[in-house]
C-alpha cells in the first residue's frame, strides 16, 4: 500500500509539473505531493528498503547530491568581505540609502527558487529509488514513464502541426521527447530479453510482445516530435544515448570477455565522434553555445562578462536585459543549458558538473554489465547521462522544470536497480557473469553488508528533505508577488497615468514575471487614502523589492518615477535614473517612461552622464525605432519650461526638422 500510494504521489507530481502552466502554484502542489509521499517513506518504509536504499546511496552520492545546494547557499549569503560580492549590491544600497549586504548573487529572489527547484529534483530521485527498490514497481515505473514521454511529445507535436496557441504547450523543447526514446529503447531491450528468457522455459509470449509494442510505439511518437520540430541535433544527442543501451545488450549477448567490451567500446566511440559531424557548429564562439541554433548574440557577451562564482542561481533572465540587443524579445535569446549554467555558478562549477556526469554514465554503464537480467535501467541511466550532457550544449530544455523532474525519475529508477537487493540477486549476478566471460570480481558492487549509514540516519535524512519541501511548499504560496512590470505597446505615458501608479496602492501594484503586465491609466486613488501614505506605501514597495533585485530596471524607473511624481527627497533622483539605464539599457519598453521623467526632472540637463544616457534614448526613437515617435512626442507636451528646453537642446542636435514639427504639434494642442 505504501509503495502504491508512493508511485501515485510520483504520477501526479510529474504530470502536474508537465501539464499545468508556470505558475508558483504548480510547484507548490509538486512539492507537497513530494514531500508528504517522502515523509511516508521515512516513517513507514520497511527496514530491508532503508538499508538498501542506503547501500545505493553511499557518503559519495549524498556529498555529490549536497554540493549544488550548498554552492547556492553560498551564492545566497551575506559576504563580510568587501569586494568579494557583486559590485550592484554596493551601487544599489548608495542609490537607496541602505545598507545592503553582499552577495554573488544578483538576484536574492531568483537563487531561492532555483533552490527549491534544486530540492524538488533530489527529492523526486529518492522518492524513485525507494519504490524501484522493488523489481515489480520499477518494471511498472519504467512503463509509466515511458508513457508519460510519449504522452508529453505526442501532445506537444499536435499542437505544433495543428498551431495551436504555443502559451499553451506543455513544454517548448525536445527533452522529454529524447528521454522517451531512451526509455523506449531499454524497454524494448528488457522486451527481448524476456522473450528469450520465455522461449527458453516455453513459456507466453503474450507479455513480451505487449510490451515490445508499446515501446515501439512510444518510440515512434517520440521521434516524430523531435523531426517535426526540426531538431536534428537533439535525434543525434538521444541516439548518442541508446548506443549505449544497445552496447550493453551486444556486450551481454554477442561479445563476451574484455576484448568484446572493448570492441563494443570502441565502436561506440567512433559513432559519439562522428555523430558531431552531423551537427552543425558555429566558429569562434564559445564552446557552451557553439552547438545552438537559436539567437546568442547577449548569452556571449554575458559568458565573457561572468565572474568564476557565477551570477547566481537562476538569474539568467535578471541579466538579459543589461545585455540584449535593441528592441529584441527577450523569448528570442535561447541559451543552452550549459551556457546558462557557466553564467549562473560559473565555469568551474559546470567542468564539475561535466565530470561527475561522465563518472556516473561509466559508473552505471560498469553496474549495468554486472547485473543479472535487469541490467536494462542501469544502461538507460547511463544512456541519458550521455544524451543529457549533449543536450546541455544544445537547448536549455533540461532546465525546465518538467522536465527535469522526469529526468530525476529516471535517475532515480537507474540507480535503484544498479545492484541487486537480495542475496539470491548478488549469487544470480556472479553467476551470470562467470557465464558470459566476465570477471567475477566486482569492486563496484562489494558483497551485501550493513550500511555504514544506519537506518535511523536514512530515515532521518529523508525526513529532513520532506521537511525542506513543506517549507518550500509554504514559502511559494505565501510569497508577496514580486512587484514590476510596466505597459508594453502603449505610445507614452500621460502625466495622469504616472500620477495615478504613485497614488496606487501596493498591495494592487502587477506581479513580476512579465513585463506585459497592463497598468491602467485611468486608476485613482480612493478617495480615504492619504497621499503621503499612499506615496509611503509605493516608494517602500518598490524599495523593498530592489532590497533583494537590484537588477530590475523596470523597478529603478517606477521608484524614480514615483519620486519625481512626488517631488521625494528621499532617494536621489539622478541615481535612480542613472541605475535604471543600466540594468536595462535597450528595453525599449521602458523608454516612454522613462523619457517623460526626465523631461520633467529639469535637473537631469547638468549630468553630462546622464545628459548622453537620455541623448541615446532619443536618437533609438528618432532613428532607429520610428513607432517610438509618439511616445517622445507626449513626454514634450507633458514636461515644464525646463524639460522642453533640454528637449529642444537635444533634438535640435539630432533632427531639427522634427523639432520644428513636434514644436507646430504642441502649439496646436496648447491653443485648443
Amino acid at each position: 500500500m505504501l509503495v502504491r500510494f508512493m508511485m501515485l504521489m510520483l504520477v501526479v507530481s510529474v504530470a502536474a509539473a508537465f501539464a499545468m502552466p508556470e505558475i508558483p502554484q504548480k510547484r507548490a502542489l509538486c512539492s507537497a505531493l513530494l514531500a508528504t509521499a517522502l515523509l511516508a517513506a521515512a516513517v513507514f518504509a520497511s527496514s530491508s528498503a532503508i538499508a538498501s536504499l542506503a547501500r545505493r546511496l553511499g557518503l559519495l552520492l549524498i556529498l555529490i547530491l549536497a554540493v549544488p545546494a550548498i554552492y547556492m547557499a553560498f551564492q545566497l549569503a551575506p559576504i563580510p568581505v568587501h569586494g568579494i560580492g557583486n559590485p550592484i549590491w554596493e551601487t544599489a544600497s548608495a542609490a537607496l540609502n541602505a545598507p545592503l549586504a553582499e552577495r554573488i548573487t544578483v538576484d536574492v529572489r531568483t537563487t531561492v527558487q532555483a533552490i527549491l527547484h534544486y530540492n524538488a529534483v533530489v527529492a523526486l530521485a529518492l522518492l524513485t529509488a525507494v519504490v524501484a527498490l522493488d523489481k515489480q514497481c520499477a518494471s511498472q515505473l519504467l512503463y509509466i514513464l515511458v508513457s508519460v514521454a510519449a504522452g508529453v511529445s505526442g501532445y506537444a507535436m499536435l499542437q505544433q502541426i495543428s498551431g495551436l496557441d504555443t502559451r499553451l504547450l506543455l513544454v517548448n523543447s525536445a527533452v522529454p521527447a529524447a528521454l522517451g526514446l531512451l526509455l523506449s529503447s531499454g524497454m524494448m531491450v528488457g522486451a527481448l530479453e524476456q522473450s528469450r528468457r520465455i522461449k527458453q522455459r516455453s513459456g507466453s509470449a503474450l507479455g513480451w510482445a505487449a510490451k515490445l509494442s508499446l515501446a515501439v510505439l512510444a518510440m515512434l511518437i517520440c521521434l516524430a516530435r523531435i523531426l517535426v520540430g526540426g531538431q536534428t541535433s537533439v535525434v543525434v544527442a538521444a541516439l548518442l544515448g541508446m548506443v549505449i543501451v544497445l552496447a550493453v545488450f551486444a556486450i551481454r549477448n554477442w561479445f563476451y570477455g574484455i576484448w568484446g567490451t572493448a570492441g563494443v567500446l570502441a565502436t561506440s566511440a567512433v559513432l559519439f565522434l562522428a555523430s558531431f559531424t552531423i551537427v552543425p557548429m558555429r566558429q569562434d564562439t564559445d564552446l557552451t553555445i557553439a552547438l545552438s541554433r537559436h539567437q546568442q548574440a547577449a548569452t556571449e557577451r554575458m559568458l565573457q562578462d561572468t565572474a568564476p562564482t557565477g551570477l547566481g542561481a537562476g538569474a539568467y533572465p535578471v541579466v538579459l536585459p543589461i545585455h540584449r540587443d535593441i528592441g529584441t524579445a527577450a523569448a528570442r535569446e535561447r541559451p543552452t543549458a550549459a551556457a546558462a549554467i557557466a553564467i549562473e555558478m560559473g565555469r568551474t562549477f559546470l567542468c564539475g558538473l561535466l565530470i561527475v556526469t561522465v563518472l556516473g554514465a561509466a559508473t552505471l554503464f560498469r553496474r549495468s554489465l554486472l547485473r543479472g537480467h535487469d541490467y536494462v535501467y542501469a544502461s538507460i541511466g547511463s544512456g541519458a547521462a550521455v544524451s543529457l550532457a549533449v543536450l546541455a550544449l544544445i537547448e536549455d530544455g533540461i532546465l525546465e522544470y518538467g522536465a527535469s523532474l522526469l529526468a530525476a525519475a529516471l535517475f532515480g529508477l537507474a540507480f535503484a536497480q544498479s545492484r541487486p537487493s537480495t542475496a539470491s540477486e548478488v549469487s544470480y549476478s556472479r553467476s551470470s557473469r562467470s557465464a558470459n566471460g566476465v570477471n567475477s570480481r566486482d569492486p563496484m558492487n562489494p558483497p551485501m553488508r550493513p550500511s555504514a549509514f544506519g537506518n535511523a540516519s536514512v530515515r532521518l535524512g529523508l525526513g529532513f528533505v520532506a521537511v525542506v519541501l513543506i517549507a518550500q511548499s509554504a514559502w511559494l504560496l505565501t510569497q508577496r508577488p514580486h512587484l514590476g512590470g510596466l505597459p508594453i505597446g502603449q505610445p507614452a505615458f500621460s502625466r495622469t497615468s504616472i500620477q495615478a501608479l504613485s497614488s496606487t496602492p501596493s498591495k494592487s501594484l502587477p506581479a513580476h514575471g512579465d513585463l506585459g503586465a497592463k497598468i491602467p491609466a485611468t486608476a485613482q486613488p480612493k478617495a480615504d487614502e492619504t497621499e503621503d501614505g499612499t506615496h509611503l506605501a509605493s516608494l517602500n514597495a518598490f524599495a523593498d523589492a530592489l532590497h533583494y533585485s537590484p537588477l530590475r530596471g523596470d523597478l529603478w524607473l517606477m521608484l524614480a518615477a514615483i519620486s519625481k511624481e512626488q517631488t521625494s527627497t528621499r532617494y536621489d533622483l539622478i541615481a535612480l535614473l542613472k541605475l535604471s539605464y543600466y540594468t536595462a539599457p535597450n528595453d525599449l519598453t521602458l523608454l516612454p517612461l522613462r523619457l517623460t521623467v526626465v523631461f520633467g526632472t529639469g535637473s537631469v540637463a547638468s549630468e553630462p552622464e546622464l545628459r548622453e544616457l537620455i541623448k541615446r534614448d532619443v536618437k533609438i526613437a528618432l532613428a532607429d525605432q520610428p513607432a517610438l515617435r509618439p511616445a517622445l512626442l507626449a513626454a514634450y507636451q507633458s514636461a515644464g519650461a525646463d524639460g522642453k528646453a533640454f528637449a529642444d537642446n537635444l533634438i535640435s542636435e539630432l533632427d531639427p526638422s522634427y523639432l520644428d514639427s513636434m514644436r507646430a504639434r504642441t502649439s496646436r494642442q496648447g491653443s485648443r
